[in-house]
């Protein structure tokens, strides 16, 4: 009987697949019989020469033909909600659900044919056949009037969508869900609504169960998840998506409107199983009630560790020591949760938060109750895990590994947290084979302490210090992106070392680590003393895991690995916008005068020029300070140049808009003046009020409510990450100079009458270079920032660019006038492929745009190009939101396309030199 079973669903299953196989033979049975039916003379060569239009002629009848049978199919057993079938013991149920089963693989066949794609583009005339290729795997469609649809939903029979609704290319609508246990098969489904004039961006995933109202946005690479209600006229992006803003512009005054914040709510007992789940590095269904350590080998110390880790993270529960190892269990895990609900009354008391949606402001909040609710945000969230960052430490470290993964995915940063062996420090940075020399793209990190350095045999830790610095120098000189950690304060009970002694190594060993090139440093000893030497350490857990530190050290020194993954992996904020009364100085100046503002060396003044002495620093890392003041320009500038106690200059000053319109429209103006995005900017002010109108008008920039007391102004800047960079390169510290040079050029060009005698005005000297190893940082920096004038759009790190150095031509250009020095604003890498001479990277910096300087650098590639006997000049060009003057700006310039964005030039039409440019060239062979 069995037996039997077993054949009936393979016949059931092997039907399945036969059925649209037979019906593609059925279309060509019948367009055979259509053609020789009209043309019954007709010869082979003919059927060929015609072989699109009969494709495109059996296309059409297949279409049709599936059609008929998918509304026949499902006519008699509809696609249904909720089904759960054993497919060898429910051969009845699996009849059923034939039609459903067929319908999916007839979309997967359908939407692979070729040409079918063509049919999402169709004019509004011949929507029909889009509606067509839809009915031929679904028994309905349901798209509303003046639609651009430019995808294949998977159920256009669950998705409804409304009239003037736009969704964009590489969209994915599933209303569905299908699992699979070993026989078993469950499918759930639940429609999909979208209501009129919505819009969803290109490549947005949207789940089933999904509501969207109307007038509603959904930005570009979203991930709608499963039943998610998006309210009308609202925005919602990212991944997951969140909420955003309105569409409409709300008053400021409107005190209920947030709009860059989302409620967390408390955790719920279901969370454990994601925790459980992540830890023994099994799916969520294999988590059950008699799940331990007895019966899952993967279930060992690192796991429990990690599960403690993640009720802290998710739950605010702080396992006890002699407690973590009895997490030997699924029920016991759950156990403990349960009993803390008794103990707080019954309810898992999680603080609901409000956590911005922009993550540069999550460094403001409490650190805690932030890991708390980004674990509640994340869970069930697969992270992408495009990038490692791999850790190794001479005591154990995996419970940075929950926080480290929150934060990095709140910022945007999906990663994937591994650990080298156990104080296995040399071997990992020395051996050919390592985790970190397979990790090229990613973060390498070691973490080291003093109480593994020094021993009995050692008493002053400098033996294995040595050898440990020795293979730090070496692996950085061939590999780069490397970040050791400095030496925290000793915090173990078990220390039999001298205080003195292990002071002394701390201070070497810093002093050592910023000899070495090449490498970052962590700062692991601030994390100890923030947290507090008592505090950091757990002797217990250290005897018994050789884990010394405390659930909120490993958290904090995850938050600290996580800021610094920051400022390499993402940009740092360019400009600093300023509010004027109550942030430079106190009071008003319009009101009260030069003499009666708050601005000394006591109190409260003192909190203004403190203030402003963090603002000159920020400036000498490349900041732009720029004014937004409501106020009279006339009143501002006297207490510039005239009060005793100012520390800001005019000269510290990049920008200004000092007037009366809105703070919004004023900083979009700055951008454009400075020729940078919204998403650059930085304001501060103290009034709720205009922080809430830029919010709400501008949500590019990043907004700060500082606190109403002013003492507290440093210490809230001092915390953001985004001013952070990796590397601070000469024209960042002069970049405010270089800003004004460019406002004395653009004065200069107001007294000149053409444009020939304004660049010759401007006695232009361009050094083209072979990049050196200090060009590097800020070479990387170009390929990271640089968005108009960037052929290839290729983003890439300092570790990749001095990788690249090794096998690639990089050539560096440096620009000067009469008014300055531009610095290093150019940059191209170079790969010779046989006759070929391939432009990898092709950028200038849009300050050093419109002068000639462009085609000086091109003409001078033709020139290098030429020496080497190279016929061809291959240009791949990578198309921006920002960029396509550079393609236009080839193309001009003898550039054809061979193929798609594939541009190419002959070597012997070389571009003519500009003449008003003097020229240095120094290109090594």
């Amino acid at each position: 009987m069995k037996l039997l079973q077993i054949f009936g669903a393979l016949i059931v299953d092997t039907t399945n697949w036969l059925y649209p196989l037979a019906l593609m033979l059925l279309a060509g049975a019948l367009e055979a019989k259509l053609i020789f039916g009209i043309f019954p003379q007709v010869e082979i060569s003919t059927i060929v020469a015609t072989f699109p239009f009969i494709y495109l002629l059996w296309l059409l009848i297949f279409l049709g033909v599936s059609a008929i049978g998918t509304t026949l199919m499902f006519r008699f057993a509809p696609k249904p909600r909720f089904i759960e079938i054993d497919i060898v013991n429910d051969l009845g149920l699996l009849l059923k659900f034939s039609p459903t089963i067929i319908s999916y693989r007839l979309g997967l066949l359908i939407t692979g044919l070729p040409l079918i794609n063509y049919f999402k583009l169709t004019p509004i005339l011949l929507r029909w056949i889009q509606a067509l290729t839809m009915r031929a795997y679904a028994p309905q469609v349901h798209i509303g009037k003046r639609c651009a649809v430019i995808l294949w939903p998977q159920d256009p029979d669950l998705t409804y969508i409304g009239d003037n609704v736009v969704i964009g290319s590489g969209c994915e609508l599933v209303a569905h869900a299908l699992n699979t246990s070993g026989t078993k098969v469950k499918y759930i489904s639940e429609p999909i609504i979208i209501g009129n004039k919505s819009t969803i961006g290109g490549n947005t995933r949207i789940g089933m169960g999904v509501k969207i109202e109307e007038e509603a946005t959904i930005e570009v690479a979203s991930n709608v998840l499963p039943y998610t209600r998006i309210g009308k006229g609202e925005v919602w992006g990212g991944n997951p998506a969140v909420f955003l803003r309105k569409v409409d512009r709300l008053s400021p005054t409107d005190a209920e409107f947030k709009p860059l914040a989302q409620t967390i709510y408390p955790p719920q007992l279901s969370d454990l199983v994601e925790i459980v789940a992540k830890a023994i590095h099994l799916s969520p269904a294999e988590i059950t009630d008699d799940l331990s350590s007895a019966n899952c080998m993967n279930w060992d110390s690192l796991a429990v560790m990690s599960i403690a880790a993640g009720l802290y993270d998710r739950f605010s529960i702080r396992v006890a020591t002699g407690d973590i190892f009895k997490l030997d269990s699924y029920s016991a895990v759950k156990q403990l949760v349960i009993d803390r609900q008794t103990a707080d009354s019954g309810s898992i008391t999680a603080q609901t938060s409000l956590i911005p949606n922009n993550p540069e402001l999550l460094p403001l909040l409490d650190r805690s109750q932030v890991t708390q609710a980004l674990a509640s945000r994340l869970t069930g969230l697969t992270p992408l895990s495009s990038k490692k960052i791999i850790i190794a430490a001479s005591f154990t470290a995996q419970p940075v590994s929950s926080t480290l993964e929150l934060w990095c995915r709140a910022f945007g940063m999906d990663v994937a947290v591994e650990f080298g062996e156990f104080d296995r420090l040399e071997q990992t940075l020395l051996d050919p084979d390592s985790v970190f020399l397979s990790n090229v793209s990613g973060l390498n990190i070691v973490l080291i302490r003093p109480e593994d350095l020094i021993s009995d045999r050692d008493r002053e830790g400098t033996i294995r210090a040595d050898r440990l610095l020795s293979a730090i120098s070496s692996y950085a000189v061939s590999n780069k992106g490397l970040i050791v950690s400095n030496l925290p304060p000793v915090v173990s009970s078990f220390f039999n070392g001298q205080p003195q002694t292990a002071d002394k190594l701390r201070q070497w060993w810093q002093q050592q680590l910023e000899r070495i090139e090449g490498i970052q440093i962590l700062d692991f000893a601030t994390v100890i003393e923030d947290v507090g030497r008592v505090n950091a350490r757990d002797a217990s857990f250290e005897a018994i895991a050789r884990a010394p530190y405390s659930q909120i050290t490993y958290q904090e020194l995850a938050i600290a690995i996580t800021r610094l993954a920051r400022s390499i992996f993402l940009p740092a904020k360019k400009v600093l916008a300023l509010d004027c009364d109550g942030i430079l100085w106190g009071g008003v100046v319009g009101e009260d005068g030069i003499d009666g503002i708050a601005l000394s060396n006591d109190y409260p003044g003192r909190s203004f020029r403190l203030f402003q002495q963090h603002l000159l620093d920020l400036k000498s890392r490349g900041i732009l300070l720029v004014l937004v003041s409501k106020n009279e320009a006339a009143d501002v500038w006297n207490v510039f140049d005239n009060h005793p106690e100012m520390v800001l200059n005019r000269s510290d000053i990049a920008s200004y808009k000092i007037n009366w319109q809105q703070k919004s429209t004023n900083l979009r103006e700055l951008a454009d003046e400075l020729n940078l995005g919204l998403d650059s900017f930085v304001f501060v002010d103290d009034s709720p009020i205009e922080c809430l109108e830029v919010q709400t008008n501008s949500p590019e920039v990043t907004v700060i409510d500082l606190p109403t007391e002013p003492a507290l102004y440093v210490e809230t800047l001092a915390k953001l990450w985004c001013f952070d960079a990796a590397t601070i390169t000469t024209e960042d510290s002069s970049r405010t100079e270089l800003v004004l040079q460019e406002r004395q050029r653009r004065e200069s060009q107001t007294n000149v009458t053409n444009l020939e005698t304004y660049l010759a005005s401007l006695e232009l000297v361009v050094e083209i270079r072979s990049a050196q190893a200090r060009d590097l940082p800020r070479i990387a920096q170009l390929t990271q920032k640089t968005n108009q004038f960037n052929l290839s759009l290729i983003r890439r790190s300092l570790t990749e660019i001095q990788q690249i150095s090794a096998s690639s031509s990089i050539l560096a250009l440096n620009l000067q006038d009469r008014f300055g020095d531009y610095g290093l604003v150019g940059a191209a890498i170079l790969n010779r492929q046989n006759e070929d001479l391939y432009l990898d990277t092709f950028l200038i910096s849009c300050r050093a745009l419109g002068r000639g300087v462009e085609q000086l650098f091109l003409s001078t590639i033709f020139d290098l190009a030429s020496q080497q006997d190279v016929k061809t000049i291959v240009a791949p060009y990578c198309l921006g939101a920002r960029n396509s003057q550079v393609k236009n700006f080839l193309a001009d310039r003898g550039f054809c396309e061979r193929e798609l964005n594939i541009l190419v030039a002959d070597v012997a039409q070389s571009p003519d030199r500009p003449t008003h440019i003097k020229t240095l060239i120094n290109i090594s062979n």
